[in-house]
């Protein structure tokens, strides 16, 4: 197996080594190129009393160690000089370069991803029923028009974008971990994590069995914004993570966008600021397919029961009448979905008309 260069690999492993001392520090306090520290500089920095201590264990450090259990997983990895995959471009040329990338699942996605076409779709951990549906409709639509969903796998937004490329079977989807890409965060998503790493691609900075921080978070974010080519934030809070991923994209000059959601919800009201400050529009599915520079978007799709009869009832006036006995969320949800595939579209009256 082909290993990533033992200096890149031994600046990772210090990285994971030092993960509860920088979580202890002050963010004010930690240096600012904290990620591109090499080994010892990184410990000299954040090790503190321990310094010594830490130095001893990365002492015994042996360039592919990791290899045994999580390569007979399936585990590679590559850096900027070596490796068992072409290290990205875009993240060789990032600001913040991570020293080594650990893959489970198809290292193809990433070299796919990196010419274009990989959408990231973040937002929310407490999204509601609108925030899924609309992610996981852009998932789908991204996924059908041969692109790539990129995502962090967490509760919420980055949970329904995945789901949305599963849904077609040749769908491309690549979660970005904040720890080991064997190791399932949070506990809940783990078939969907092995899903990913069947079908689509699992990513890390961090050694497998790295343990996940408050700071890997942040950390992760700014990988989800490098591999995107258009970073979508489809719900998200005043001070919600995901407009740190936001940040990052400009920051790296990637496209944004963000979903559009109610002006009296508070988990739109972030989202609904970066329209504000001049993010893209997001309202349907083909509009995110233009984006992308892709084509084939959503309308082909096949409808399940639930928006046949939403449609149906846009189509002959009785939607009231069919809030009235499925549900006023449901509904809303169908109405999302319906737009998002660009099949509907509210009107100037706020009556509801099929497209095409």
């Amino acid at each position: 197996m082909n290993q990533p260069c033992s200096n890149c690999e031994r600046n990772s492993t210090a990285l994971a080594m030092v993960g509860g001392h920088l979580e202890a520090m002050k963010a004010s306090w930690r240096p600012k190129s904290v990620l591109g520290l090499e080994a010892d500089d990184l410990i000299a920095a954040v090790g503190g009393r321990e310094h010594r201590r830490l130095e001893a264990q990365l002492s015994k450090f042996e360039a592919g160690a990791w290899a045994g259990e999580a390569g007979a997983g399936g585990v590679v990895a590559s850096c900027r000089h070596s490796g068992a995959f072409e290290y990205p471009e875009v993240l060789a040329s990032d600001p913040e370069p991570p020293w080594v990338i650990w893959l489970s699942g198809n290292p193809a996605l990433l070299a796919r991803a990196s010419i274009g076409g990989a959408a990231g779709i973040v937002g929310a951990r407490r999204a509601d029923a609108y925030g899924n549906a609309v992610a996981r409709d852009l998932g789908r639509s991204v996924a059908r028009a041969g692109g790539t969903v990129i995502s962090g796998l967490a509760f919420g937004i980055d949970a329904a974008a995945h789901r949305g490329a599963l849904d077609i079977d040749s769908g491309h989807t690549i979660a970005v971990t904040g720890g080991g890409v064997d190791v399932v965060y949070p506990k809940a998503h783990g078939s969907l994590h092995q899903q990913i790493a069947q079908r689509g691609l699992v990513l890390s900075e961090m050694p497998p069995g790295s343990a996940l921080w408050k700071w890997s978070f942040p950390a992760r974010n700014r990988l989800i914004a490098a591999l995107s080519q258009v970073v979508v934030v489809v719900q998200g809070a005043k001070r919600s993570g995901s407009l740190h991923t936001a940040e990052a994209a400009l920051a790296r000059g990637r496209a944004l966008a963000a979903v559009p959601g109610r002006i009296d919800s508070a988990v739109s009201e972030g989202s609904n600021q970066l329209i504000a400050d001049g993010a893209a529009v997001i309202t349907s599915g083909s509009a995110l397919i233009r984006m992308l520079g892709l084509s084939g978007g959503g309308a082909a799709t096949t409808l399940g029961p639930d928006l046949k009869a939403v449609a149906r009832a846009v189509s002959e006036g009785t939607l009231a009448a069919h809030m009235a006995e499925v549900g006023t969320v449901q509904v809303s949800a169908a109405l999302a979905r319906l737009e998002l595939m660009g099949l509907a579209e509210p009107g100037v009256d706020g009556r509801w008309r099929l497209v095409g």
